[in-house]
């Protein structure tokens, strides 16, 4: 009997940890790709209920359609009483990267002065994707979608607002359209939204009056509510805001507004129903290779398979390179390996793959010791490998494993 039980609690965990999902025609179309960007104090469950909620309101409220519109989570990890230290942290970044920002637009000042002081608050920015993994991530995502054609906007509330601002930053440093990346603030810790979007504050909010204590620019309250009982500190996404008789249809509003206005970027790469995206430091090259279940090898040197094609290569450093399946049509039944080769360079490197079968969206981070060159193309180091499985009455599912 124990035995039994040890299989079964062995079973739960693993088919727990897969997920699946069904292959469908609408993952190579473009989207407006809506997320929510979760505050501080917030585990994964509750930040899933809050994108959840959210969604729910503005499918309602917008008549959105199920096609042309998809919600995901840039969840940043909850730190707990750490999340007050790390906001101070991404405070001092953004506040000493708003001076230098300040110092560059000086009309008064040569080129050469506002071009070196603009590098230098990007390169703030840019310390924080460094140091914050969860940032990375949002980064790349964010990226892979606007590449692919999609619009973006980020709703953020609280300590996401920092997330949100410094990736808008990179973003625009990396040269992406931001015209189709917009944010919309809530309970913003912050001294500015990036992209100059909307922001509502509530003047009752005990969390942000804390903080404009100590970093008097933080942007001021401009919103009342009735009073609210359930949460006394004012600052709950849910329960004060969007729930708020004032807030809550302004949030809404200005979501569904500044969605509407965001422009359609031009495709940069393929989309369908696998994506893979390789970023990766200052090194100057790092590939990403993938083995097709046909036992085709796609990489730089035969970038088009049986099934899907290596559409974007970067030999300068830090990415991306892109792999796509670009149908349901040219999706094949079993394993999809995805490999990277460390080809040039001569410090040790750090690879960001990240991983989109399906509504399934997976990060790997792989230390790279050395450079192989193009002896590493034929022992490229595997990261996770995508199995297809085709099922009589669901069609295709996917499922994703790591290393």
């Amino acid at each position: 009997m124990k035995h039994f039980c040890y299989v079964m609690i062995f079973s739960c965990l693993f088919l727990c940890g897969i997920q699946i999902n069904v292959c469908e025609a609408s993952y190579c179309e473009i989207k407006t790709n809506i997320f929510f960007g979760n505050g501080m104090f917030n585990n994964h469950h509750d930040a899933d209920s809050d994108l959840v909620e959210l969604e729910d309101r503005l499918r309602t409220e917008g008549n959105l359609s199920e096609e042309g519109w998809a919600f995901e989570l840039s969840y940043n990890h909850d730190e707990e009483a750490y999340s007050l230290i790390e906001v101070f942290r991404q405070r001092m970044g953004d506040q000493t990267a708003s001076y230098w920002r300040w110092l560059g637009n000086l009309e008064m000042a040569p080129d050469w002065f506002q071009s070196a002081t603009r590098s230098v608050a990007s390169g703030f920015d840019l310390l924080e994707s460094i140091v914050d993994e969860d940032l990375r991530q949002h980064i790349q995502r964010y990226e892979g979608l606007l590449m692919e054609g999609n619009r973006v906007l980020v709703v953020a509330h609280s300590q996401g607002n920092l997330y949100a601002n410094a990736a808008h930053t990179r973003l625009a440093d990396k040269g992406l359209p931001m015209d189709a990346f917009g944010v919309v603030s809530v309970a913003n810790p912050a001294s500015r939204v990036a992209g100059d979007g909307p922001y509502f504050t509530l003047v009752n909010d005990m969390v942000i009056h804390a903080v404009s204590l100590l970093f008097p620019n933080t942007l001021s309250p401009n919103v009342e509510n009735n009073i609210d009982y359930t949460d006394w500190t004012h600052h709950s996404f849910i329960d004060s805001y969007l729930n708020g008789n004032q807030s809550g249809p302004m949030i809404v509003n200005a979501v569904l507004s500044e969605a509407e206005y965001l422009s359609w970027p031009e495709p940069q790469v393929g989309r369908g129903p696998i994506s893979v995206t390789l970023t990766w430091g200052e090194q100057p090259d790092v590939d990403l290779h993938i083995f097709e279940p046909n036992w085709s090898h796609v990489y730089y040197a035969d970038p088009v398979g049986q099934s899907g094609h290596l559409d974007h290569d970067d030999t300068r450093s830090y990415g991306p390179e892109h792999y796509f399946v670009g149908s349901c049509d040219q999706l094949e039944t079993g394993r999809y390996g995805v490999a990277v080769n460390y080809y040039r360079g001569t410090e040790p490197e750090t690879a960001h793959i990240q991983i989109q079968a399906g509504d399934i969206v997976r990060d790997y981070s792989v230390y790279l010791f050395m450079a192989y060159g193009s002896s590493g193309n034929y022992r490229a180091r595997t990261v996770a490998n995508i199995d297809v499985i085709e099922d009589p009455e669901q069609g295709y599912v996917f499922k994703v494993d790591g290393f």
